[in-house]
């Protein structure tokens, strides 16, 4: 009774753990959002979307009985099951969840209207809105569904940027659409894919961009001490040795998040004026301090 009790009571802390439900939440709004652009905009001017929403909104154009919700769901059953033995259980869990609130707020959604007549702005409203949302479920660790499943796979294993891989799947639907629905609503759905892949992909990096930073300063130890102790970054420092002088000196190394470089750079000033920065753009850090390893 006792192991039992024990058992109920991890389960109800795993349960309770932020870094699931917080998580589940935002795959639930992105879902939502996601829903809301297609509902709101792209059905309204009969534009189409990539993947397998973009595949549901064919089959709905050629029958309007077909509702979009129901044929996201449908079409992303075997994809689940084929990539049941490819991801990890997490993020199985968390793209199952994505894909069925994305189904059920299509669903649900049905009868909103956006007012946005011209076609251009729509497409690009369109895309903005569909970025954010699909941008939520995946930077929480999960997907929509369909390629958004192969996306991530790409993404994990080889590095390949999650907008890039979705784009080149995506069109798949706008060239069907553009041959079966029309070929000037095809064209306008392009930009809709390419303002929405470019969103979600800017929405991933700023939450894991990071800046790598190069101090050389003869106050190397006081400002090394500064950052580890006032920042509580690490540091590494470099054996160099100048090239007009040949003194030997050393270089500070160190990856600070953007919210931190300004923080940093008043440090450095405060007490070396005359040190010289070095900061350079880094996509992704991942270790203690910063982003964990993903695995699939």
């Amino acid at each position: 009774m006792e192991k039992r009790k024990g058992w109920m009571k991890k389960q109800r802390e795993k349960f309770f753990r932020k870094d699931l439900w917080l998580p589940g939440l935002s795959i639930v709004f992105g879902g939502l959002t996601w829903s809301i652009s297609i509902n709101g905009i792209l059905v309204h001017h009969e534009f189409l979307s990539g993947g397998v929403s973009g595949l549901a909104l064919v089959v709905h154009y050629l029958f309007r009985n077909l509702p979009v919700g129901l044929m996201v769901f449908l079409m992303n059953i075997p994809i689940f099951i084929m990539g049941w033995t490819m991801i990890s259980g997490k993020f199985f869990v968390f793209s199952l969840l994505g894909m069925s609130s994305f189904s059920l707020f299509l669903t649900l959604t049905t009868k909103l209207f956006i007012p946005v007549g011209n076609p251009l702005l729509a497409s690009l409203f369109a895309g903005v809105i569909s970025g954010f949302g699909s941008g939520l479920i995946f930077r929480a660790g999960g997907s929509g569904g369909g390629t958004g499943i192969i996306a991530m796979v790409l993404n994990r294993r080889y590095s390949v940027r999650v907008g890039i891989v979705s784009f080149l799947l995506n069109s798949i639907p706008l060239v069907l659409g553009a041959f079966l629905i029309n070929l000037e609503a095809a064209l306008y759905s392009l930009i809709y894919v390419y303002t929405s892949s470019s969103v979600m992909d800017r929405l991933l990096a700023s939450f894991s961009e990071r800046r790598s930073i190069l101090i050389i300063s003869a106050k190397s130890p006081e400002i090394t001490k500064e950052i580890l102790t006032n920042l509580r970054r690490g540091a590494t420092l470099l054996n160099a040795r100048g090239a007009y002088t040949q003194s030997p000196f050393e270089v500070i190394y160190s990856v600070v998040s953007m919210f931190e470089l300004a923080k940093l750079k008043d440090l450095v000033s405060s007490i070396d004026r005359n040190a010289f920065l070095i900061v350079n753009e880094t996509q992704e850090v991942i270790g203690k301090g910063f982003d964990s390893p993903a695995t699939l």
